[in-house]
Parts: C-alpha cells; structure tokens; sequence
C-alpha cells in the first residue's frame, strides 16, 4: 500500500509502483537484474520528483493520482533503458504533462493552437486502445 510521503502530506495512490517500474527500465542495460537497493532508491528520487507537483494538482481540484498515471505514461513513452539516474529528463517530461493535464497559465493563440494538435493525437491513442 502507498505511504504518504515523507513531508508532502499526499498518499498518492499507485505513485511508489509507477515510479519502481520506471526505475526498472531506465537502468535497464543488458543484465538480467538490477539491484533491489539501486532500483528503490531512484524509484525513491522519482517518486519525491512527482510528489512535488501534488499540490499543484490537489489545489487545481484534481486527483493526485494523474501523477502516477503521468509515470506510466512516460514508462510507455519516455523511458529508455540506459537513462540510469539523470533526473533532469524526468523532471522536464513530467512538468510538462503536468502544465498539459492541469493547466496553471494563460496561453496565447499561438500557443494554444499546439493544444488541437494534442486533442488529435490522444484521439489517436485512444483509438488504438479500442
């Protein structure tokens, strides 16, 4: 079961695993395990990263469970095995689907024009689900 994190006053439901699973495939480098220490302590660094952004998202009135959603989502998409332990692309990823799932500024037309090219492709993905 997930444990309210130490400090951010959020149990963020499914967070700790998400994170575990992409610690697992971002150390992934040919062998055929990864030490259980090393794994839990970036799913650790990865799981305070996103528990950063909960209340953001608890204050917006939403769940914070996107945040583990949002890990999957980058374990799908994002995460490639060698990453290793850099977190600056993690971090950079999960702000930016953060600002898209829960958005916290004005955006000029310009600039929400990007956000039609966004509906079309998870139209797209949701699609292929079916």
């Amino acid at each position: 079961m997930d444990e309210p994190l130490e400090g951010s006053g959020f149990d963020i439901a499914g967070l700790h695993d998400a994170c575990v699973e992409l610690a697992h495939v971002v150390l992934a480098s040919g062998q055929p395990a990864v030490s259980r220490d090393i794994l839990e302590t970036l799913a650790d660094r990865f799981e305070r990263e996103a528990a950063d952004f909960a209340l953001l998202v608890a204050n917006a009135g939403r769940d914070t469970a996107l945040l583990a959603r949002a890990v999957h989502y980058l374990v799908d998409a994002h995460a490639l095995p060698l990453m290793g332990t850099d977190m600056e692309w993690f971090r950079q990823a999960l702000a930016c689907l953060v600002e898209l799932a829960v958005p916290g500024i004005a955006l000029s037309p310009k600039g929400a024009a990007f956000l039609h090219d966004v509906e079309t492709g998870i139209a797209q993905a949701m699609q292929d689900l079916e």
